[in-house]
C-alpha cells in the first residue's frame, strides 16, 4: 500500500492567531480507503499528544538536560514515526518537530531520532553526555558494518562507570581511529582472498 504524504503545518489566521494542522493533497485524500477524516483526526491527536509528552520530558534549562531526556524523546518520536509510517509519510517531520518543540537545532533532530532508534534504555547513562552519544551515532553505520556497534555501546558504559571517559572530542578521535584501522584490515583481508 502506498504511503500518503502528509505535512504538519502552522497556519496564521488574518487576526494573527496561530494554529497547527495537517495538510494532505486533495488527490491523496480522495484516494484513501476508509474513513479519511477519522484517520487524519487520529493522526493529529497522536502527533500533538507526542509533542506535549516530549515537552514534559526535557527541561527548558539546557544545563539540566541529560542523555536520558534526549533518549526518551528520541524513542517517543521514533516510535510515533514508525507507527504512522504504515499509512502516512510525514514530509516535513524534522521541520515540524523543530517548530513544535522549539528546543532543538534542526540538525539535532535526526540525531535524536537515531538515538531513540539505535539505543535501548539499558544503553543510556546520565553520567555520559549527549555529545558522547552523538559521536557514537555518527559512527554507527561503520561500527555496524564492522560488527562492533553493540560492543562499543558497552565499552562507552564501562568507561563511564570506571570514570575513564575522555571528553567527546577525544572520544570521537578514538572512534575514528578504531573504525579506520579496522576498515583497513578488512580491505587488506579482502585483497588477499
Amino acid at each position: 500500500m502506498r504511503k500518503i504524504p502528509i505535512k504538519i503545518v502552522e497556519l496564521t489566521s488574518p487576526s494573527g492567531k496561530k494554529a497547527k494542522d495537517v495538510l494532505i493533497d486533495v488527490h491523496d485524500y480522495m484516494d484513501m480507503p476508509g474513513n479519511v477524516e477519522e484517520k487524519i483526526k487520529n493522526f493529529k491527536k497522536k502527533y500533538f499528544e507526542i509533542v506535549e509528552d516530549a515537552k514534559k520530558i526535557i527541561p527548558k534549562e539546557k544545563s539540566k538536560r541529560k542523555s536520558s531526556h534526549f533518549w526518551k524523546i528520541g524513542k517517543l518520536l521514533f516510535d510515533f514515526n514508525k507507527s504512522m509510517n504504515n499509512e502516512f509519510e510525514i514530509t516535513n517531520y524534522h521541520e515540524a518537530i523543530n517548530r513544535d518543540f522549539g528546543l532543538y537545532r534542526k540538525r539535532q533532530i535526526g540525531l535524536i531520532l537515531q538515538f531513540g532508534k539505535e539505543f535501548k534504555k539499558t544503553d543510556i547513562s546520565d553520567s555520559i553526555s549527549f555529545s558522547h552519544y552523538v559521536e557514537l551515532i555518527w559512527h554507527t553505520n561503520m561500527l555496524k558494518k564492522l560488527g562492533l556497534f553493540v560492543q562499543e555501546k558497552k565499552h562507552l558504559l564501562k568507561m563511564a562507570k570506571n570514570k575513564t571517559l575522555s571528553n567527546s572530542h577525544a572520544y570521537s578521535k578514538e572512534l575514528d581511529k578504531l573504525t579506520k584501522s579496522l576498515q583497513r584490515r578488512k580491505i587488506k583481508k579482502m585483497e588477499y582472498e
